[in-house]
């Protein structure tokens, strides 16, 4: 069984991405229907069963998180080929967001430089509930990574380039989003 979908494992379409990734004006690619179709059940299956652990720290974040190991070679090796990194394991956080979950830019916790994977789980997620992953300069540029099930985001986190999670709101309230990142 093959865990990434066929059609990025080509070529052509790899080195596509590659070049996206590294000459856009955000260090960043969102590519959609990411994962076999069988990889991708069986992901949402395992991430689902895991243990989530509550944590409110008001001046920082609101959300259920727990870890996720993946041992997708295919992942690994598609990750490196784009990034130009090696990359030997995917270590994920799980973050499992509902009505009032947030994460919020803090000086005291900025980020270091580096490679964030973001494997998005969530089917039919609207942005106008909240939940949805920004990242910014600090100067007011902002760049939103739209949310789609079976997607995977790559960004470098390069100087000054920092995420947050939006608060959702109450019309996300009977929703619950679930997000992959691992921090590379």
């Amino acid at each position: 069984m093959a865990d990434v979908n066929p059609a990025y494992l080509d070529e052509e379409a790899k080195h596509k991405i590659r070049k996206s990734f590294l000459h856009g004006e955000f260090p960043a690619v969102i590519i959609k229907d990411f994962f076999s179709k069988e990889f991708y059940a069986e992901l949402k299956k395992k991430a689902y069963s895991l243990s989530f652990k509550r944590e409110n720290i008001v001046l920082r974040h609101s959300y259920a998180f727990s870890n996720l190991n993946l041992s997708s070679r295919e992942l690994c090796d598609f990750v490196s080929f784009v990034t130009k990194k090696k990359i030997e394991e995917v270590s994920c956080s799980a973050y499992l967001l509902s009505w009032k979950d947030y994460m919020i830019l803090n000086d005291k916790y900025l980020e270091k430089t580096g490679i964030d994977v973001i494997i998005d789980l969530t089917e039919d997620w609207n942005p106008e509930w909240g939940g949805v992953i920004t990242y910014t300069d600090g100067k007011g540029t902002v760049y939103p990574i739209s949310p789609a099930g079976n997607s995977v985001a790559i960004v470098e986190r390069k100087k000054d380039l920092n995420k947050y999670i939006q608060y959702i709101n109450h019309y996300g309230e009977e929703k619950k989003r679930l997000l992959l990142i691992a921090t590379l």
